[in-house]
C-alpha cells in the first residue's frame, strides 16, 4: 500500500484530526508509528504493558483482498495502514505519559505544534462499523446499474457514495473517509454484473 519511507510517515496526515479535541470521556483512537511487519507485535506489547485505565486496546485494523491466480479466486488479509498501530483510550493526555515512561520508544503520529491528535472522528466511526470483531474490513460485492453502484453485501453497503474510484479488474475499491474525503482506503469489492 505505502511505496518508500517518506510516504510512510506521511500516511497518518489524514488520519489524524488536525486538533486536538477536549477530553469528554469518550474513547478515541490514536495512531502509533512503528516498522512495517511489526505492527501485531507492538500491539501485543502495548496491550501487556500498559493498564486498562490507560489503554482499552492496541490493534492494527486489516482489510481483505481478493484476487485471481491461475484462474482461480482467493482471498487473504492485508495490514490496512503498514507501519502503525491504533490506540484506543478515553485519556489521550494520560496515554501520552504512559508511553513516554515505558522503557522503549513509541512514537505517536500527529500534526506538527500540536498535542497529541486522535484519529479524525469521522474515520474512527466509519472503521468502527465497518470492520468485523477481528478487526478486518471484509470483501463487499454489489453491481452497477446505469452508472450508479449499488453494495447488495458486505461493509460498503450504504457507503456507496464513499467510493471514489472502482477496479473492477483487481475487484478493489477506494473509499474516501475524513476531512474532504481526504483518506482513501483500499476495501475488496467485487462487482460480477454491470447493467
Amino acid at each position: 500500500m505505502v511505496e518508500n519511507v517518506a510516504q510512510r510517515r506521511e500516511t497518518p496526515r489524514e488520519l489524524v484530526s488536525p486538533r486536538p479535541l477536549s477530553d469528554d470521556g469518550s474513547i478515541r483512537w490514536y495512531a502509533a508509528h512503528t516498522s512495517e511487519g511489526r505492527e501485531n507485535a507492538l500491539a501485543r506489547k502495548l496491550r501487556s504493558v500498559l493498564p486498562v485505565e490507560v489503554l482499552e486496546d492496541a490493534f492494527c485494523p486489516r482489510w481483505e483482498i481478493v484476487f485471481k491466480r491461475r484462474g482461480e479466486w482467493f482471498k487473504a488479509v492485508r495490514t490496512m495502514f503498514p507501519g502503525y498501530v491504533l490506540l484506543a483510550s478515553a485519556d489521550g493526555a494520560a496515554l501520552s505519559r504512559a508511553l513516554s515512561r515505558l522503557s522503549f520508544p513509541v512514537s505517536m503520529a500527529g500534526r506538527r505544534g500540536c498535542a497529541l491528535s486522535p484519529v479524525e472522528a469521522e474515520v474512527q466511526e466509519w472503521l468502527q462499523n465497518a470492520l468485523d470483531e477481528s478487526g478486518v474490513l471484509r470483501a463487499s460485492e454489489g453491481f452497477i446499474r446505469a452508472g450508479e453502484l449499488t453494495v447488495e453485501r458486505g461493509p460498503l453497503r450504504g457507503s456507496e457514495t464513499r467510493v471514489r474510484k472502482i477496479d473492477r479488474r483487481k475487484s478493489m475499491a477506494w473509499v474516501g473517509l475524513g476531512d474532504d474525503s481526504r483518506l482513501l482506503l483500499r476495501a475488496a469489492l467485487s462487482i460480477p454484473r454491470k447493467e
